[in-house]
């Protein structure tokens, strides 16, 4: 199986997550008439486009939606024009903007009542929705035990990890403090780290 490189970061925590297969991700699709403006929507997506598609992928477990809330999330970033300059942490930004939209589309079309269910759980799939299925029984236990982590904890390592986000840059994100977003992203480690270990005990 493909081992995966994640860059830059913990690299202990990264190795939890190593031989996960994301090669066979569907890629999400992005296509709007270039226009003369301070904000270029074409270069915006190819620095962010895939990753924020995967990142509606984790949050709705439908590729179809994460494709249609994408293009919204775009929509919405053009009415920002001449003010994009002022935003001081714009990846951030970015990845804020989609989970807001895809909080309004999981009320909108869920109900109010469990579109909020799913958003507590962390996603309507998460991992699942964004990891290839696992051959190893080590890695696929992995992947149902990280699904079983409390929806906030989920996101927290989902942004730090795959999302590449920094700690301050998921906080704005998720909006709680670093140290919240730090915590609940420590807590979910630590929780797999046992979790994986009394399997290796055993």
């Amino acid at each position: 199986m493909k081992v995966v490189s994640w860059g830059e970061g913990s690299h202990g925590d990264r190795d939890i997550f190593r031989g996960l297969d994301k090669s066979n991700m569907p890629r999400g699709l992005y296509n709007r008439e270039r226009k003369r403006r301070a904000l270029n929507l074409d270069e915006l997506y190819g620095r962010h486009g895939e990753s924020l598609y995967r990142f509606l992928l984790f949050k709705l477990g439908s590729a179809e939606d994460a494709e249609d809330v994408l293009q919204e999330s775009f929509c919405r970033f053009a009415r920002y024009d001449l003010r994009w300059k002022l935003i001081r942490y714009p990846r951030a930004f970015v990845f804020r903007v989609v989970r807001n939209e895809a909080n309004r589309f999981l009320k909108r079309t869920l109900g109010r009542k469990e579109g909020e269910r799913v958003m507590a759980s962390g996603g309507a799939r998460a991992f699942a929705s964004v990891l290839a299925a696992p051959n190893e029984p080590d890695l696929a236990l992995l992947l149902t035990r990280v699904e079983e982590l409390p929806g906030e904890q989920k996101e927290a390592i989902y942004l730090k990890i795959f999302g590449g986000l920094t700690f301050k840059e998921a906080a704005s994100v998720c909006g709680v403090s670093a140290n919240t977003v730090a915590s609940r992203y420590r807590y979910g480690i630590e929780k797999l780290r046992d979790a994986m270990g009394g399997c290796d005990e055993g």
